[in-house]
């Protein structure tokens, strides 16, 4: 805790990073930030120490000994935490020690500093406090329509000229739903390839949980509509909705996970969290900002309680919202604001409901502004040391905003490309379902193992950040 010994660690705080030094090479680099480790061991949060200890040890000494024993509890500890860098070169893990220990000591120096700018990274004077929720994702599944969308047709259906839109989407195909073709229809097709990978029956469900951020109708929500496509209309079971656009997903597994936590909730349940998206009939196909980035599709995920030996948890769990941006993306039609019928004749159309005001209108460049603006503090306050790396996290899982935003972010971060699983180029921004959709490919591409821990994040109209850490 900082909060007694503020003002005396704030003093400690080391002022020098000696891997910095000019003259270093690589080698140089790790030996000095080993050296000047002590200095910083008040500073780590989370795993950070047993993370550091086994990129030490396999950049010294290699993969540990497969006979190789342990006795207690904490020698077990430093002897995973050496096991999981298997594989791995030297250089790979002096490097990680490099990166790892110098945005601990940016964090502890931020911390430490009087005052901090409202257009500034900042941090949390905690160590980070993991929440340890014992969650754990038993089974993904996806569906994405029949129907491939190629860049070509959508500039032929807006009138060409959409040729920089397709560069800066990074799309290069999507799907688009079939006419008469339902959200609902499609989230039910997901969460049965959801809940075949968990072995789960459906009619065995505790909760269900339709987080999407485009409605199929005003009312009912959309967790009575996926219950009833299941095949359960008669089984009341819980079936509720998260409609937060993009940070849907994201929201309901976190409502979900904090639900498994409930004192009654019965022993082996299950959540069923689902995002299904038809952006194709509300994007304007003649706007190229628009057209050429959306597609459909639908994923969903199976939950359950983690048992204490396995090392599934939901770590931490954060949103953000800045109203100043809530009409950079906005489809302004739908609701009570601008109704279909006029305030004064109900049997007459709305003058002011137009094309316009019913569908999607985006200001990308002033969203991907406000991103590059808070998105840094935000990771940071997510957990500690993502605004500069990784570190220990093996995975990111992200909204798939855009091509040209994920560029941007993961730059702007320091985050290495290839651990970033994307899908924007053959799926489109499928609004909430985009996180759900990479991250059911990421498990099953193998790519996401057991035991990985992984950061879902994203942004979402209004503007809003979101994200999770997880251990899959």
């Amino acid at each position: 805790a900082w909060s007694r010994r503020s003002l005396a660690v704030a003093a400690a705080v080391p002022r020098d990073k000696p891997w910095e030094r000019d003259g270093l090479d690589e080698t140089g680099r790790f030996e000095a930030a080993v050296r000047s480790a002590p200095r910083w061991l008040a500073f780590l949060a989370g795993d950070e120490p047993q993370t550091l200890y086994g990129l030490y040890k396999q950049a010294k000494l290699g993969d540990a000994p497969p006979g190789m024993k342990s006795g207690g509890l904490k020698d077990r500890v430093k002897l995973g935490a050496w096991r999981k860098q298997a594989g791995r070169s030297s250089a790979e893990c002096r490097a990680d020690y490099v990166a790892l220990l110098d945005g601990v000591a940016t964090r502890a120096a931020a911390a430490a500093a009087p005052a901090i700018g409202r257009d500034q990274v900042t941090f949390q004077p905690t160590r980070c406090r993991d929440l340890g929720l014992r969650v754990r994702i038993v089974g993904t599944g996806n569906y994405v329509p029949e129907r491939v969308v190629t860049n070509e047709e959508v500039t032929a259906r807006g009138g060409g000229g959409f040729e920089a839109s397709t560069v800066r989407s990074g799309v290069a195909e999507r799907r688009f739903a079939a006419p008469g073709e339902r959200a609902s229809t499609m989230a039910a097709h997901a969460s049965r390839a959801a809940l075949e990978a968990a072995g789960v029956p459906p009619e065995s469900l505790w909760m269900i949980v339709n987080a999407s951020g485009t409605n199929e109708q005003a009312i009912p929500d959309g967790g009575p509509l996926l219950q009833a496509a299941l095949g359960l209309g008669g089984s009341g079971i819980r079936s509720v909705s998260v409609h937060a656009t993009c940070l849907s997903f994201l929201v309901g597994l976190e409502m979900a996970s904090s639900a498994l936590e409930r004192a009654d909730c019965p022993p082996g349940a299950h959540v069923l969290v689902c995002s299904s998206e038809i952006t194709s009939r509300h994007v304007d196909p003649c706007d190229s900002h628009t057209a050429t980035l959306f597609g459909d599709g639908a994923a969903a995920c199976v939950l359950r309680r983690a048992g204490w030996r396995e090392g599934s948890r939901l770590h931490a769990a954060r949103v953000e919202t800045y109203g100043e941006g809530a009409a950079l993306t906005q489809a302004r039609g739908g609701g009570t604001n601008l109704p279909q019928h006029s305030p004064e004749d109900h049997h007459a159309p709305n003058p002011a409901s137009d094309y316009a005001a019913n569908h999607f209108e985006m200001d990308g460049a002033g969203a991907l502004r406000l991103v590059l603006q808070h998105g840094r503090g935000f990771m940071e306050r997510l957990w500690p040391g993502l605004s500069r790396s990784l570190g220990s996290i093996t995975w990111a899982v992200p909204h798939q905003a855009s091509g040209l935003a994920l560029e941007a972010i993961l730059d702007a971060l320091g985050w290495p490309a290839e651990r970033a699983i994307r899908t924007i180029d053959t799926l489109g921004n499928c609004v909430a379902a985009s996180i759900p959709l990479t991250l059911h490919e990421g498990i099953a591409s193998g790519k996401i193992r057991r035991g990985d821990k992984c950061v879902l994040f994203g942004t979402g109209a209004g503007l809003s950040f979101g994200g999770i850490v997880l251990t899959y």
